[in-house]
């Protein structure tokens, strides 16, 4: 049921696949060549972040705004044989496989354009803890109160990523430098373990909400 339920997802925003497609492929080399001097060695960690918020929020915009404009899709589905916990469960796992794309996508373009760095596990955990907490925040939210009033979140997100992205990292330094102070296979259990506990606690609290959804 829950790969039906993504299929329905991945079906609403079929139209939007291909140029999105497009947009990851060309934002790590555009990153690149604009930012050749600034922080070389951070150059390809950023743009594969950049790529990977990018996709994940815009494609998840798409689907919410297609079903806030058809409301009652939602109590048609949830009449149907389809649990409203599976139902949640298929907009964490959405945004799981649209960032798992996004990184076979990237280490595909670093085997190609060497001057994005090398393909570290270590950087997907990172960002993959990031669009993680950011997204266990913001579900149960869309949940609770619905797209109308959370919206602007998308925009935030989206406009802000490529900006705020680099400074952060830029005025991080100490925090970089005490992080490769820690093995790396232990860095990546722990970024594992922080994330796997947000994501189930934003799970339970979003069942919970949308169990006691009203969707007349």
């Amino acid at each position: 049921m829950l790969l039906h339920l993504l299929k329905k997802d991945f079906v609403i925003i079929k139209k939007y696949v291909l140029l999105m497609l497009v947009i990851v492929l060309l934002i790590p080399p555009f990153i690149s060549w604009r930012m050749p001097e600034v922080m070389p060695e951070l150059t390809g960690s950023i743009s594969f972040v950049v790529s990977a918020v990018f996709a994940v929020f815009m494609l998840l915009m798409y689907v919410s705004i297609k079903e806030f404009q058809y409301p009652k899709a939602s109590g048609l589905l949830c009449a149907a044989p389809y649990p409203r916990s599976l139902v949640v469960l298929s907009k964490y796992a959405f945004c799981v496989v649209i960032f798992a794309a996004c990184t076979v996508i990237y280490w595909i373009e670093t085997l190609l354009l060497p001057k994005l760095g090398g393909f570290h596990f270590e950087l997907v955990m990172a960002a993959f803890v990031g669009i993680i907490l950011i997204i266990s925040i913001y579900l149960p939210i869309q949940f609770k109160i619905g797209y109308e009033k959370t919206k602007f979140f998308f925009i935030v997100v989206i406009m802000a990523a490529p900006f705020l992205l680099p400074q952060l990292l830029k005025n991080g330094n100490s925090c970089l430098a005490f992080f490769q102070t820690i093995p790396a296979a232990l860095l990546c259990v722990i970024a594992a373990t922080v994330s796997l506990i947000f994501l189930a606690a934003s799970i339970f609290i979003s069942i919970k909400i949308y169990s006691q959804k009203d969707l007349v």
